[in-house]
């Protein structure tokens, strides 16, 4: 039981820097939240400090992005036994790569859905300076309203100038994150609707990006449309070819701009 009132149910898996579970909060007549106990895998001093940092940030991110009904609010965060925790609203839904195995692949209407849901989200996200660094199927939960909710701002970051001229850790997903995050550590709004561009590939396709990039590195964005099962209007066609072109300063540079094509 943390803080006499967060009772963990049982484990949802963990990653890098820590572990997940379903919990109840006895406080709130039981209702269900997410405890996210920091428990990183890494070795070294630096290594440790950056991944504190990183959980700490994904704390604040969520505080920051708190009025946002499509991303889970933050209940709580703490430390106790010499360990940290955040607590979180519980999501009752399925991610996209859960639907994707279940259903196959995703229809263009689906996918024009998705966009619709996804953009408006990343609209609000972006106008808070914040970079989620981290946009994939496994990040995008569908509620059980049929709406999506972006979940781990675990990777996210506030776009500085900072940020900006002195580039950081490479962060992110191989297949989903672009170039120059993952050569750089650079995020910028762009890169966000590189790595939303690569979703919807993804879900369109079946094929998971990171094989292709493993095989031919940025060069599949070029052909990306001979691995879909069946073609696609040219208009969403070219909204994807611009979402994922290889040099971020010729993308989108907004999900506004997205909506607007």
């Amino acid at each position: 039981m943390l803080r006499n009132r967060y009772c963990p149910v049982k484990s949802l898996g963990g990653g890098g820097f820590g572990k997940t579970y379903l919990a109840e909060d006895r406080d709130k007549l039981n209702e269900k939240c997410v405890i996210k106990q920091f428990a990183p895998q890494v070795q070294g001093i630096g290594a440790l400090q950056k991944a504190t940092e990183l959980f700490e940030q994904e704390a604040r991110r969520l505080h920051q992005l708190d009025e946002h009904p499509q991303i889970p609010t933050l209940r709580a965060y703490f430390e106790q036994d010499n360990r940290l925790y955040l607590v979180q609203q519980y999501i009752e839904g399925q991610n996209l790569l859960a639907e994707l195995q279940q259903h196959l692949i995703f229809s263009e209407q689906k996918i024009r859905e998705l966009l619709l849901d996804l953009l408006n989200i990343l609209k609000e996200v972006h106008k808070q300076q914040v970079i989620h660094r981290d946009i994939k199927p496994e990040n995008i939960l569908r509620r059980h309203d049929g709406k999506l909710v972006l979940i781990d701002f675990g990777a996210s970051k506030q776009l500085t100038s900072t940020v900006m001229n002195h580039p950081g850790t490479a962060i992110g997903s191989f297949g989903y994150a672009p170039l120059e995050q993952m050569q750089g550590g650079e995020a910028y709004p762009a890169s966000d609707l590189y790595s939303l561009g690569a979703t919807c590939f993804h879900l369109l396709s079946g094929v998971h990006p990171w094989e292709l990039w493993r095989r031919q590195g940025y060069g599949w964005v070029a052909d990306w449309r001979q691995h879909l099962p069946q073609p696609l209007s040219q208009e969403l066609g070219h909204i994807l070819d611009k979402l994922l072109l290889e040099d971020h300063l010729q993308r989108y540079q907004s999900a506004a701009e997205v909506l607007q094509d």
